[in-house]
């Protein structure tokens, strides 16, 4: 079994190209996946800033063009969707637009397999791939990843065994280094690009939309802050419970225009699957003689329609505005990578070693198998020549002797199969299952 990763992160894409990929729904994403005859087990991460998908086969050539088919598929039929049959554009227009989709689609679109992969994701967990370098938030998302796609039962042993491993590493690197030492999160990162639209953010009132994981991020960058906050979101459970830690205030989410009205500031984090801040409500809330609202966007995908940016006096901002102080965060942290990066190596090779291990798993259970048989058939044997005449003791001992016989012969030749896994020895292995998988068939 090997693993093949296909990603779309910040990294190369701009956040609507990200969007295109995200997945509405990915425990049936991850059904889908699982469904392709070349997919064995398999496992999606989609955040804020990319959407990853973890698949384990046999050929993962074949896997890979099979999951980019299903993931092109998808994406084409939202982009069909997103132009009504009102609309005005034309079949040729809209095949156009298909063909130049693709063809970005393509460029961002990043792929490794076996070691690679693997190494992709032990950086992943450890916070090296991540826009803030160290931070927190990617190993519990790469963890709820893992629970959602067991709950969909598309994880088997292979890959529980690889995202274990990942989660260890993941907080390794954390324990043994520095690399999240006073590290920012995207919700710092974002009052950090608000400062800047700012001479003095003290005593401006801050509108934030969104109460969920990334809305919890960034309350608790803003707590601390002189500064007056509104908190929004469509469950009022939650406003309640991040207002109270903020000495904040809850603002009904019918009442947006409102808020806007009277903020400085609005940071949207909501899991909308669409945009909920329209140009009307914005332009409705800049009414009255106000002259500047910084809007913050952090949400993949986006809450907020791009004509609010065209608006007199207001600047937006989405998750491509923050990769000037991501990069920032990532010298600074320079030094600390590099040991984390030494960790990941040294985990990789265990987890080869390991993963190669349940490869020849198999093979090892028929070899000890068929000796076990044969043993067990011989007993039966001596126990007939001997009739009554041999007591428990000896009967006993018997079965030790016959046991540890078998032990000793076939232990050594298992290990030597293991050691061929271990250096990448394909013959010696397909020459193993010929001989002991196909022999077990046999039987």
């Amino acid at each position: 079994m090997h693993t093949v990763n296909i990603r779309v992160t910040y990294q190369k894409a701009d956040v609507p190209t990200l969007e295109a990929f995200v997945f509405p729904d990915i425990r049936g994403a991850l059904k889908d996946l699982a469904a392709l005859p070349s997919v064995k087990e398999c496992l999606i991460l989609q955040t804020c800033n990319r959407v990853e998908i973890f698949a384990a086969a046999e050929d993962v050539d074949v896997s890979y063009h099979d999951i980019l088919d299903y993931v092109m598929d998808k994406s084409i039929s939202r982009m069909k969707k997103h132009f009504s049959p009102k609309a005005e554009i034309s079949h040729e227009q809209l095949m156009e637009h298909m063909i130049n989709s693709s063809k970005r689609f393509h460029d961002v679109i990043e792929v490794e397999y076996h070691s690679a992969a693997l190494h992709h994701l032990l950086r992943l967990t450890s916070g090296l791939e991540s826009m803030i370098v160290g931070e927190d938030q990617i190993l519990g998302q790469v963890r709820d990843a893992y629970h959602l796609a067991y709950g969909a039962h598309t994880l088997g042993p292979f890959f529980k065994n690889v995202f274990n491993k990942a989660i260890h590493v993941g907080k390794s690197a954390r324990t043994e280094t520095n690399i999240d030492r006073g590290a920012i999160s995207i919700g710092s990162a974002a009052i950090e690009l608000a400062e800047s639209q700012f001479k003095e953010l003290g005593g401006r009132t801050v509108l934030l939309i969104g109460a969920g994981e990334m809305g919890t991020l960034i309350a608790k960058s803003l707590k601390g802050l002189k500064v007056k906050k509104i908190i929004s979101n469509r469950t009022l459970k939650r406003s309640k419970k991040i207002a109270k830690e903020l000495e904040g205030e809850i603002l009904d989410f019918k009442n947006i225009q409102h808020g806007l009205k009277r903020a400085d500031l609005v940071i949207t984090a909501t899991s909308a699957p669409r945009s909920i801040i329209k140009k009307e409500i914005v332009k409705a809330g800049m009414e009255g003689g106000k002259k500047k609202l910084v809007i913050i966007d952090v949400s993949i995908p986006r809450n907020v329609d791009d004509e609010v940016g065209k608006i007199q006096g207001v600047k937006l901002y989405n998750l491509d505005g923050l990769k000037s102080i991501a990069e920032k965060n990532r010298r600074q942290r320079e030094m600390e990578a590099i040991k984390v990066e030494g960790i990941i190596e040294e985990e990789l090779s265990l987890l080869e070693k390991q993963l190669y291990h349940i490869d020849v798993e198999g093979i090892a259970k028929a070899i000890f198998g068929h000796a076990e048989n044969i043993r067990k058939r011989e007993v039966e044997k001596a126990l007939k020549m001997l009739g009554d005449g041999a007591d428990d003791r000896e009967l006993r001992i018997l079965d030790d002797l016959t046991k540890a016989i078998i032990s000793r012969t076939m232990s050594p030749l298992v290990g030597k199969i293991r050691k061929a896994a271990e250096t990448g020895d394909k013959d010696a292995i397909k020459t193993a299952e010929k001989w002991f998988l196909e022999h077990k068939k046999e039987a």
